[in-house]
């Protein structure tokens, strides 16, 4: 045991030190303290303007929380997907000389110490902007980060180390908790589809005495509700039910008998993790931990000739795939666009926003873009095949042939992201098919100037570098085609300024690619 505390000492301590001598800590640093002043006065302005504000209302954000963060651990745990462990951890933490309980607990107090820092954020968080008493903050602390662990602790040693119940209760108990997840969120967008979109339908949705008796979610809502609103029969009895249900996972966990079947599917998830971390660096498509990719059969009809190849070899690749081209981030553009459209259509955005609406869908598809990391592509991948630079073209065609691909799926992203929103908000078509260009633009522009921050970093600053410069270039860019779109829309009007904005990009853009079709033309280039 001293052994896994001193190695789990000495691992903090490395990663430190290692962390404090590299530069690009202090620039991620800043740029966190940033995006947390912007979360800040974004959070404060939503607080005063919903005018959620109370007690009550906190509540109803922690049971939204506790509806979704539980069964999803449940789950993950029960894949045993839940718990990473390094592969080091895996050769030499496995075989030491004590108990599997314990080797599942020294992975799982990284889950612990994070619920002690969503802990002390919730308290903070609860006193300054929902006006909670301090002594109820600090009993709510005492609660999450004692019982919450205590529970959580039991669900990973019975999901890891159970070794009575098999691989297929699990299945099941992973579909249950999927079901559940699916009703509770059902239910939630019929009642505000049905009655009025407030916050106040979802506060008593989520009070109703039905909810609070729900085993361990339920009964949990029940705790915050004791603590925040006060004693009721209901939230009384959900407390001593979820008190007694803890302590008993508690005692029944230590009794379990645990072996380490669970070594060698922790060990394979372990290289599975690190198989795909490094897929993804090079652009591949990854799947479900665990699932051998299945391909489709499928041709191509090549036509052109040169760089061209390049695209074809790529749409042959993506005709194999199940699902072509598109992949979680079309999901994530879907429901975007649904939720825009059902927020337009459930408010007034004429009597709200006026004029200003036709900036919405563009601001969200701006933070969007500028935010997410992205999704896995191939264009590093031509960069590792000799053949790609004994083809006898110009350096800009394969470029282009590498990402064409790219750009047809953002135009499909793009329209599922405006389209709804746009039919909702009542924008007309020549705003719609700016916004979707719009949004074509920018993840060119974020494609390219990926590349490009490969070019100039090279291997030098590693991935943090690069991903610093691509931001700063982003930014830059953004900030130039926003200047121009103000300009225009002052002299010309709204679609000119549009145009002029994309016009402006689409130049940067360009300029952009041309810089990373550096990398294209020597194979040296990798090495630099």
């Amino acid at each position: 045991m001293k052994g896994l505390i001193y190695l789990y000492q000495r691992t903090i301590a490395n990663r430190v030190k290692k962390a404090l001598k590299r530069p690009m800590t202090y620039v991620w640093a800043f740029v966190f303290v940033l995006y947390v002043i912007m979360i800040y006065g974004s959070f404060n302005l939503v607080i005063k303007d919903a005018k959620i504000a109370t007690p009550e209302n906190l509540v109803t954000v922690l049971s939204c929380i506790v509806l979704l963060l539980l069964p999803s651990n449940v789950i993950s745990y029960s894949k045993r997907h839940g718990l990473l462990f390094r592969p080091s951890e895996a050769h030499f933490v496995f075989p030491a000389p004590v108990s599997p309980k314990v080797i599942l607990m020294f992975t799982g107090v990284k889950s612990f110490i994070g619920n002690i820092i969503i802990g002390i954020i919730v308290s903070i968080g609860g006193v300054y902007w929902f006006h909670a008493g301090i002594g109820q903050m600090l009993l709510y602390f005492v609660f999450f980060v004692v019982f919450e662990s205590i529970l959580e602790a039991s669900i990973i040693i019975f999901c890891y180390g159970n070794e009575r119940f098999h691989e297929k209760f699990f299945k099941r108990l992973t579909v249950v908790m999927y079901i559940f997840m699916a009703v509770m969120v059902g239910i939630g967008a019929y009642l505000l589809l049905t009655q009025k979109a407030e916050f106040s339908v979802i506060r008593e949705y989520l009070a109703m005495p039905i909810i609070q008796l729900i085993p361990i979610v339920g009964w949990n809502i029940a705790v915050m509700h004791l603590i925040f609103i006060g004693p009721s029969v209901i939230n009384v009895i959900g407390t001593v039910l979820f008190l007694v249900s803890t302590i008993g996972m508690l005692i029944a966990a230590v009794k379990m008998k645990c072996t380490g079947e669970y070594f060698e599917d922790a060990t394979k998830f372990a290289d599975e993790y690190q198989t795909k971390r490094r897929e993804a660096q090079k652009g591949v498509a990854s799947i479900g931990f665990g699932k051998k990719k299945k391909y489709r059969k499928a041709s191509v009809e090549y036509k052109g000739n040169y760089a061209k190849a390049i695209y074809f070899r790529q749409l042959l690749e993506y005709k194999k795939n199940k699902t072509f081209i598109f992949g979680w981030n079309t999901l994530l553009c879907f429901g975007i666009g649904i939720a825009m459209g059902v927020y337009g259509y459930m408010n007034n955005i004429e009597k709200e926003f006026g004029s200003l609406k036709v900036f919405i869908i563009p601001g969200v598809v701006a933070y969007v873009v500028f935010i997410f990391s992205g999704y896995a592509t191939k264009w590093s991948k031509e960069l590792e095949n000799p053949y790609t630079y004994l083809i006898p073209d110009s350096a800009l065609k394969k470029v282009w042939y590498s990402t064409k691909i790219e750009h047809i799926r953002a135009i499909v992203d793009g329209i599922f992201v405006t389209l709804p929103g746009a039919i909702a908000f009542g924008i007309g078509p020549v705003m719609t098919v700016l916004t979707i260009l719009l949004y074509v633009c920018l993840m060119a522009n974020r494609l390219y100037y990926g590349m490009f921050a490969d070019v100039i970093i090279g291997k030098n600053f590693g991935n943090t570098g690069k991903t610093i410069v691509k931001m700063i270039l982003q930014g830059i860019a953004m900030c130039i085609a926003i200047l121009v779109a103000v300009v225009g829309y002052f002299i010309w009007g709204l679609e000119a300024g549009f145009f002029l904005m994309i016009l402006v990009m689409g130049i940067l853009t360009f300029a952009g690619a041309a810089g990373a079709s550096v990398s294209f033309m020597k194979m040296e280039m990798l090495e630099i």
